[in-house]
């Protein structure tokens, strides 16, 4: 990997996951069921979301990867989910997982909907090749796509600083993951009018290399 490539701009990122998209969907199972990377303390964190919400909410899985979050929400409470990825190669995986439902390919940092198209927004592990610098602008979006007093739920890796990742699910990769801090990030959310309300740091389990990050916030009822 050469210098220029321990960034992941957004093409990177999209190559990428086109590359590795029906390996990941094919190893990766939904979330609660037997063999998942999530421990019970995140999926209560997903819980409370999903509590959170009216009955039938627009809600957005953002960076829905392969829609396997889409699954486990679809247990959880009746709601109006979409989804949206940069990985075309992703999308392609969530539509034949969920072929009713409505995907776009496209960054969180420029999201085709309008303002206040959703109630909440689950970002599950979708920053994670995002820098600490580029947050802002996802978080802004967020906010702007959001109604007031939607829910929002961020899940990523926690600590500082990032890693070159040149290999995934079996394939050759050019990606970079960053590590968020949570009060960072924290601060981050209510500088775009988010009240932080819970965040959780959990230590890794024998599987991960590194501490997991939660946050959930909800976006202020002020309409400007």
């Amino acid at each position: 990997m050469n210098e220029g490539a321990l960034h992941s701009v957004p093409g990177a990122v999209a190559r990428a996951y086109n590359l590795v998209s029906q390996a990941y969907a094919e190893l990766i199972p939904t979330a609660g069921r037997e063999g998942d990377p999530e421990d019970e303390q995140d999926l209560a964190m997903v819980r409370r979301f999903a509590g959170s919400l009216p009955s039938g909410a627009a809600v957005l899985d953002a960076g829905c990867g392969a829609g396997r979050m889409i699954t486990y929400l679809d247990t959880l409470a009746p709601l109006a989910i979409e989804g949206c990825d940069i990985s075309a190669g992703m999308v392609r995986q969530a539509r034949k997982a969920h072929p009713h439902r409505r995907f776009e390919v496209t960054a969180m940092s420029s999201l085709p909907y309008g303002d206040g198209s959703f109630q909440g927004v689950l970002a599950w592990y979708s920053i994670i090749h995002t820098p600490p610098s580029g947050l802002p602008a996802v978080f802004a979006e967020f906010r702007r796509i959001l109604r007031p007093g939607g829910r929002l739920l961020l899940g990523f890796q926690a600590g500082t600083g990032s890693r070159r990742i040149p290999t995934a699910y079996g394939h050759a990769v050019e990606l970079t993951g960053y590590l968020h801090d949570i009060p960072e990030t924290a601060a981050l959310l209510e500088g775009e009018d988010f009240q932080v309300d819970e965040h959780l740091l959990r230590s890794p389990t024998a599987a991960e290399r590194y501490a997991q990050g939660f946050i959930s916030a909800g976006k202020s009822g002020r309409t400007a």
